[in-house]
């Protein structure tokens, strides 16, 4: 696999490959969800699942394992997708990615997301889950809390599975301009 720095989103990759699979990933409150529809809109042709809505039924309860796996096996078969979701997703996807994106911004930025986002849907289910998992913030704020003491774990497991896969691209995306020259070269990729 050829690995780039953060940062580096050169081009001259894009015209020796055509991206067509692509994960974007990062532990919860990166901005996943909505660096990903900004990568749909760049490339719309191309489709965009939310792995929330793959495994979560209503009321934040997890679809059955087996209900997961078919439902992520029929979406990996096909020629073309944006798959978004958190590092669980990784081990059952990143084998049939082309490129995977790696959102990983500040601490400090990620924890005004996660403080932030319960009160902006408050009542409502957000645009990415399925309907019947709304955001409240006294439900959302424990698993906040839990997954921002997970940083150095979701950083070791994101990294170990990268430098594992044989996927052709990764971005590792840390800052706003970084994640702009990477949908740059990824709606390149398309032309």
């Amino acid at each position: 696999m050829r690995k780039l720095p953060a940062g580096d989103c050169s081009l001259h990759l894009v015209k020796t490959m055509k991206l067509q699979r692509l994960i974007v990933t990062g532990a919860n409150g990166t901005g996943k969800s909505h660096f990903a529809r900004q990568l749909a809109a760049a490339r719309p042709d191309i489709p965009l699942i939310s792995y929330d809505a793959i495994k979560l039924a209503t009321n934040w309860k997890r679809r059955p394992q087996s209900e997961i796996a078919a439902a992520l096996s029929g979406v990996i078969q096909r020629d073309s997708w944006i798959l978004e979701g958190g590092p669980s997703l990784l081990p059952h996807a990143i084998e049939y990615a082309d490129g995977v994106m790696w959102l990983d911004p500040p601490e400090l930025l990620r924890a005004w997301r996660l403080a932030t986002r319960p009160l902006r849907h408050i009542g409502k289910t957000r645009p990415e889950l399925p309907d019947g998992n709304v955001d409240w913030p006294w439900q959302q704020y424990g698993f906040a809390i839990r997954s921002l003491r997970n940083r150095a774990k979701f950083q070791r497991d994101i990294t170990a599975q990268l430098g594992a896969a044989s996927v052709s691209r990764v971005w590792r995306i840390k800052s706003a301009p970084e994640a702009a020259s990477a949908i740059a070269e990824w709606q390149s990729a398309g032309a």
